[in-house]
């Protein structure tokens, strides 16, 4: 995986090349995955602190959503 100005930037074999950010703080957390090859995004918003133990899961969610998204195609 490559960061570039803070964005996540994963290798993939397939044509689905996304990049990822994620934040949070206090109350509050997001996620954003941007395609710009098929000109689409996910963003969720989250009134879930960031520093919750289950903070992993909006990036999991965002990624599944993105998946059905892909899969929807």
């Amino acid at each position: 995986m490559k960061i570039s100005l803070g964005w996540h930037i994963p290798k993939s074999e397939k044509d689905f090349n996304p990049i990822w950010d994620n934040g949070g703080i206090r109350r509050y957390s997001s996620t954003v995955v941007l395609n710009f090859g098929n000109k689409y995004g996910i963003i969720i918003l989250s009134n879930a602190s960031a520093f919750n133990l289950k903070i992993e899961n909006i990036d999991k969610l965002c990624f599944e959503l993105m998946n059905q998204v892909e899969n929807y195609k």
